[in-house]
């Protein structure tokens, strides 16, 4: 549910959790960034560092300047003033993607456990061509960034497209940089070589996390993902995997991003309009290694 008013919730001595529900709800996100440009508008005294997430904004503070019961009635009076949100900032990122790629299927492989494509089709009653069609036939909205460098959640504006799988039941020691991932509903990219228990399902050849900041897009952070984005996958044939890598390589890839205001309110009449179904819940014990 979406809650009538936010929870104050605190993280140790220097931070607050402002939580406006416990679903999974981009209109409820929009509420979060909203307040997120609100806050960087007029900063509170004392704040540090704001971290938006899909039902929660977190807000880090310096306790000598600041304190919490001071802290939440700035913060407090801001939300009651944010009015209904209308239009928030929201960029276009495409994101080309190799479906069914090799090094998804060799660390299910590695880690002896099905491949992972043919289980998202499996468990969405789907064949390995429709997961493809339904996850490129969608805009994806970035919630938050965070977890590792560069990782962010993402989830499907069109409900009629929203697919997932659970989590492996045993996480992976490692994850090639770069494979597109659900877990659950969330839809997301490894950044780097980590471990994890998303199921894999493609890989990108374009970077989402550039520590050395070689490519232009990358001059004013080494993340790609932007809270507020919107996703588009883009089916790729190896051929253009290859070519497209080696441009990124040398620093020379051409990211499609375009800046743009989302119309929340519009987006919101849509999903009433279609009956915006209830989120898929996935059974906790469904993964299967046979």
């Amino acid at each position: 549910m979406i809650y009538q008013k936010p929870i104050f919730r605190t993280m140790a001595d220097t931070a607050l959790n402002i939580e406006f529900g416990d679903e999974t709800n981009i209109p409820l996100n929009f509420k979060i960034l909203a307040l997120d440009s609100a806050i960087a508008a007029n900063p509170p005294r004392g704040l540090l560092e704001t971290n938006p997430q899909v039902r929660t904004l977190g807000i880090v503070y310096n306790p000598l300047v600041t304190t919490r019961p001071n802290l939440i009635s700035v913060l407090s009076d801001l939300i009651e003033s944010l009015g209904k949100i209308v239009k928030l900032p929201s960029r276009k990122v495409i994101i080309p993607a190799l479906y069914d790629d090799p090094w998804s299927r060799e660390c299910a492989a590695a880690f002896g456990v099905r491949d992972n494509m043919e289980y998202i089709a499996e468990f969405n009653h789907m064949t390995p061509a429709q997961v493809i069609e339904a996850h490129t036939a969608c805009d994806y909205w970035v919630t938050g960034v965070g977890f590792v460098p560069g990782a962010f959640m993402s989830y499907a504006m069109d409900p009629r497209r929203r697919i997932g799988a659970p989590l492996y039941r045993t996480p992976r020691s490692w994850t090639p940089a770069r494979l597109l991932n659900f877990g659950g509903t969330t839809s997301t990219i490894y950044p780097i070589r980590v471990p994890g228990g998303g199921q894999l399902f493609g890989r990108t050849p374009i970077n989402i996390f550039e520590p050395e900041q070689s490519n232009a897009i990358f001059k004013d952070s080494p993340v790609l993902a932007k809270a507020g984005d919107r996703h588009r996958y883009v089916s790729i044939s190896r051929d253009e995997y290859n070519d497209i890598r080696a441009e990124v390589e040398a620093g020379t890839y051409e990211y499609q991003i375009s800046e743009d205001l989302l119309d929340c309110a519009e987006y919101i009449a849509w999903l009433e309009g279609l009956g915006e179904p209830a989120e898929k819940r996935d059974p906790g014990s469904s993964w299967r290694t046979e």
